[in-house]
């Protein structure tokens, strides 16, 4: 009963707060739909009800967003600026308050990724809440964001890792660092993370996946090394690579644990056709 009459009172307050905000905030052009919250004046305006100031603008911010989802307007580039950071001021009025964080990092990049300096201005939050909120969720929100929309690989690959190292993390977690880390080219880095996770994992099934992974990741890294070595003598990409092994530079090409095969791809790195992922039930070792 506190708990329902509590909530009540919140959605009071936060009605409260926005009849109130709605002085503090500048009068859109015209051809604007969103407006611009502005954190110094909230804070001054509400200095003991950030938390409530901060609901009430999440909660603007949601029904704008609901709307455009249903087709009721479109936002331009600078609409969907104002969209993120009025939602980064809800954080800064409320730094341990979840919603806005998990809005701009599970579903603004896929509205923004087009605009300019979006994608930066998200991470700034999430990166900064990461400092108030131990979830693990936050780092995996800016490790995706560099790593599909920014294409910063490694560095995607890194913060992910610290995702997967965070209480609560999913196991598959655990698997997706390592293949991000060979996606990039960075298969020395991807061999050390899966042998850094079986130090630490105890499942059995889990640590079954990661010996799995492990064996593919070795042979990949062994291969790239004998294509880096091609390379180097003959200043040019092998067509394949099996011309390696006629070469002299392999005695044969490993098996793929996962039942793909391993090929050259643009770039002359190695990969494999799995994509590191089972393709069939495969015992190869």
């Amino acid at each position: 009963m506190f708990r329902l009459v509590a909530a009540v009172l919140l959605v009071v307050l936060s009605y409260f707060v926005m009849e109130r905000a709605e002085r503090f905030k500048p009068v859109p052009p015209a051809e604007l739909t969103v407006p611009l919250f502005s954190y110094e004046k909230l804070l001054l305006s509400f200095p003991t009800f950030k938390g409530a100031a901060a609901d009430a603008v999440y909660i603007y911010t949601s029904y704008l967003l609901g709307a455009e989802a249903v087709g009721k307007f479109s936002l331009s580039c600078k609409e969907w600026m104002r969209v993120v950071k009025n939602l980064e001021v809800a954080t800064r009025l409320d730094p341990r308050f979840f919603d806005p964080y998990y809005m701009l990092g599970a579903y603004l990049p896929w509205k923004v990724k087009g605009c300019k300096g979006a994608l930066e201005e998200i991470n700034g939050a999430l990166l900064r809440g990461e400092k108030f909120i131990d979830d693990w969720r936050i780092p995996f929100f800016i490790g995706f964001n560099y790593f599909y929309f920014q294409k910063e690989r490694a560095k995607g690959a890194a913060v992910l890792k610290r995702a997967a190292s965070m209480k609560g993390a999913p196991s598959y977690l655990k698997l997706l660092v390592p293949r991000l880390y060979a996606k990039s080219g960075r298969l020395e880095l991807a061999v050390a993370a899966t042998e850094e996770e079986l130090k630490r994992v105890k499942d059995e099934k889990l640590r079954k996946e990661l010996r799995r992974r492990l064996r593919a990741l070795e042979r990949m890294l062994l291969l790239q090394r004998a294509v880096d070595f091609y390379v180097s003598r003959f200043k040019t990409c092998p067509s394949s690579l099996e011309e390696l092994v006629r070469k002299g530079i392999l005695s044969s090409i490993p098996k793929d644990p996962y039942g793909g095969r391993f090929v050259i791809r643009e770039g002359c790195r190695v990969w494999t056709t799995s994509n590191l992922r089972p393709v069939k039930d495969s015992s190869r070792r």
